[in-house]
């Protein structure tokens, strides 16, 4: 739980961030499940940690060298992904079906960048793939908020933010057995877009 200590820790450096989680007891703990968040800003890595359930990130090769979040991805032993190998595509599979089996499950971000504006880019198989593979479900975790927390492409705070992530229920692991690779992606997209758009209405003037 290295991880969770040291994103909890930049988290309490910035007191006018606000973090709330709703859905936490829904991760198990007794099994793997694949993870899948919604990506708008580089924090999205620390805020997820809030989630405090055993997980391994898998996150861009580039990121293991930014402040802060780069030593957090270090210290967790977090899967690295070369975008541009499609061995890297391979060996980020075998990798993440190796730590599922020890039984951590896997966090990633299907859109695989973050999205420009609040709007999620389409998502890729990966994610998807894996969970058939292993016979696991999947959650979708949805947010907003860490938008507002630095300028896209800067370190300079914006002011105050406030990041509320949501779990939504998951899709078992027959159900995902079941469906085609493009069907699932669906499924989960629109949950997750049905999800965000609540927690949007929801915090609708902050």
């Amino acid at each position: 739980m290295m991880g969770t200590f040291w994103a909890w820790h930049y988290q309490s450096l910035i007191p006018f961030w606000k973090l709330s989680l709703e859905g936490r007891k829904k991760i198990p703990w007794n099994r793997p499940v694949v993870l899948v968040a919604n990506h708008r800003s580089l924090i999205d890595i620390l805020a997820l940690y809030k989630l405090r359930r055993p997980f391994k990130w898998t996150s861009k090769s580039e990121n293991f060298k930014l402040p802060f979040i780069g030593m957090v991805l270090s210290l967790t032993n977090s899967i690295r992904i070369r975008r541009e190998s499609m061995r890297s595509g391979m060996h980020f599979l075998s990798h993440a079906e190796t730590e599922m089996k020890k039984g951590s499950s896997i966090l990633l971000f299907p859109e695989g960048t973050r999205s420009k504006t609040t709007e999620m880019r389409s998502f890729k198989e990966g994610a998807f793939q894996l969970a058939k593979k292993t016979g696991s479900g999947i959650i979708p975790v949805v947010h907003i908020g860490s938008e507002k927390t630095f300028n896209r492409g800067s370190w300079v705070l914006k002011g105050k933010a406030h990041i509320h992530i949501r779990v939504l229920d998951e899709i078992p692991a027959d159900e995902v057995g079941k469906l085609e690779v493009k069907v699932l992606i669906a499924l989960v997209n629109q949950r997750m877009e049905e999800g965000i758009a609540r927690l949007e209405l929801e915090n609708k003037g902050e």
